[in-house]
């Protein structure tokens, strides 16, 4: 915990602190030594009252000594009354603010500095989540979610590598954000699919209801309509927006659909290897040239394999010592 200054603590009272300041000091003053100092200061503005009490007098003489001890009651009365209100003034709307922000603290993170937490969903698995302003996530394999403890009071920002079906709960106020180290996407409420895998030269978000923004570091932005399907490319930084196209096929994997649509052979060993954790030897290189359309349900990789066979001029066979995949030309 850092302790303020005095400097600091007189800089927030009299409102001309920096925002970071204000947070140090309000912090502390939540804490037992920082309520303490609220006391200790109360108590020096009483002293200093009491003084000035002391320091009334009057210049000219008065006939009546009772005449003069009432008029310096009323006085007194006076003062103490405008002292009191000035120091309540400052320091009970304080003192609530302090409260107030260690309340609403606790159920969100004004400052969006709690910490954070991690999650990564192996091959062969998928996860789903919700957080705690019932946004709902649906995690691929072999992807990694990074996600604060509690959401900041303007914004609601993760961190994604991998894939991801978010259903975001609708909070004008508070955006939700999908950073995707470098990219982001900018969400108020909707539904979409994002791919961003490290490996993969693309990025590729996909949206079924609401609208998205894909904004790039240089705060260009791509927005994107329902049914549309975007495609980013890291190394040029070309982006494509796709219309009319089936985009809700990119997110049947969480529904435990496998889906391909004139898929090359290179992307169907990805999604296989992410789904079952297997890896691929390919004997003939003539078979880099198939394409794929195919909508599976995943059960066992023997049965997709299986209909893999079936659409094309490859044969898979599946060796479980070793968990390989050998693929040939028919």
């Amino acid at each position: 915990m850092n302790i303020p200054t005095e400097k600091q603590i007189q800089e927030v009272l009299t409102g001309t602190s920096t925002p970071e300041i204000a947070r140090i000091v309000a912090a502390w003053f939540a804490t037992d030594e920082g309520a303490a100092y609220l006391v200790k200061s109360m108590d020096r503005d009483a002293v200093q009252i009491k003084q000035g009490f002391e320091e009334l007098y009057v210049n000219h003489e008065i006939p009546s000594e009772e005449m003069l001890a009432h008029i310096r009651r009323n006085i007194r009365q006076k003062r103490v009354r405008r002292i009191a209100f000035r120091v309540a003034a400052v320091l009970i709307p304080f003192v609530l603010l302090i409260g107030l922000f260690v309340q609403v603290n606790t159920r969100v993170d004004l400052l969006g500095d709690s910490g954070y937490e991690e999650i990564y969903v192996p091959k062969g698995e998928r996860l789903q989540m919700m957080f705690q302003d019932g946004t709902r996530a649906y995690i691929n394999s072999d992807s990694r979610l990074k996600y604060p403890k509690k959401f900041a009071f303007s914004s609601r920002e993760v961190y994604l590598e991998g894939e991801a079906y978010f259903v975001v709960s609708k909070n004008s106020r508070r955006p939700f954000i999908v950073n995707l180290n470098g990219p982001a996407v900018h969400v108020l409420g909707t539904s979409f699919d994002v791919q961003a895998y490290p490996e993969n030269e693309d990025i590729t978000v996909c949206l079924d209801e609401g609208h998205v923004n894909l904004t790039l570091l240089s705060d260009k932005k791509y927005p994107l309509q329902p049914g549309e399907k975007l495609v980013y490319n890291k190394e040029s930084e070309h982006c494509t927006i796709i219309r009319n196209t089936d985009a809700h096929l990119s997110s049947l994997w969480k529904k435990n659909v496998i889906a391909f649509k004139d898929t090359p052979l290179s992307e169907v060993i990805k999604v296989l290897n992410r789904w079952y954790d297997v890896d691929f030897k390919i004997e003939d290189k003539a078979a880099w040239n198939v394409f794929f359309t195919l909508t599976s349900e995943n059960t066992l990789l023997e049965k997709v394999l299986r209909d893999l066979e079936k659409i094309s001029p490859l044969h898979f066979e599946y060796k479980e010592v070793g968990k390989t995949v050998i693929v040939t030309m028919k």
